[in-house]
């Protein structure tokens, strides 16, 4: 199957990540996109600050909440795949690249999606020279700048046109480390069963 790989800490999953899938699903043609939760991100300098099982739990509600979200999308085959919370330690996408095309049915390169704010530092990954000839970049727009001209050499790669959101996973932990976030605030940035699981746990509060 064509598949396209979405890694992140999702800490927690926000909106904005299944904006992302959506506009994915609607301006690619991959038929399978495996979502993969890191462990520890070599390009971040603090760990996640919840446990990898209420990461995951977010997740796994939060596709749950996606077809209701857009369920005008095409069909797509969507998976969470632990490899990297099981490896544990700093994760590398080469690493997991490789372990991919061992446990699935891949036609073609995998489809590694990024936003374009990751493009300048690519050279610095973990066996990128290696790695850029396993993979065909998504490059999703989230500076809304043009980092086309910063790609290295031989790197394939199609940039997206999706629109910018501005939702980030720090944006709600400092709103709910506040404690004076209204509610309707918070469900403007997470979907309705993710916000009751961090409610119900207590999760990202002083």
């Amino acid at each position: 199957m064509r598949t396209a790989v979405i890694g992140g800490t999702f800490d927690p999953v926000h909106l904005g990540h299944l904006h992302l899938l959506h506009s994915l699903v609607q301006l690619t043609d991959y038929e399978q996109i495996i979502i993969i939760p890191v462990a520890n991100p070599p390009h971040k300098s603090d760990e996640p600050t919840v446990t990898s099982e209420d990461r995951l739990a977010m997740l796994e509600l939060a596709l749950l909440d996606y077809p209701r979200l857009y369920p005008k999308n095409r069909s797509a085959h969507v998976l969470i795949d632990t490899c990297e919370i099981d490896r544990g330690g700093i994760s590398y996408m080469f690493d997991t690249v490789n372990e991919l095309y061992q446990r699935y049915e891949i036609d073609g390169q995998i489809g590694m999606v990024i936003g374009d704010d990751l493009v300048p530092g690519l050279r610095r990954w973990y066996r990128f020279d290696e790695l850029r000839h396993q993979v065909e970049f998504i490059i999703l727009r989230r500076s809304g700048e043009k980092h086309s001209h910063l790609l290295p050499p031989g790197v394939v790669a199609k940039f997206l046109e999706n629109p910018i959101l501005v939702d980030s996973s720090t944006q709600v932990r400092n709103l709910l480390a506040g404690g004076e976030a209204s509610e309707s605030e918070l469900a403007s940035l997470v979907s309705r069963s993710v916000l009751n699981y961090i409610m119900e746990h207590g999760l990202y509060q002083n």
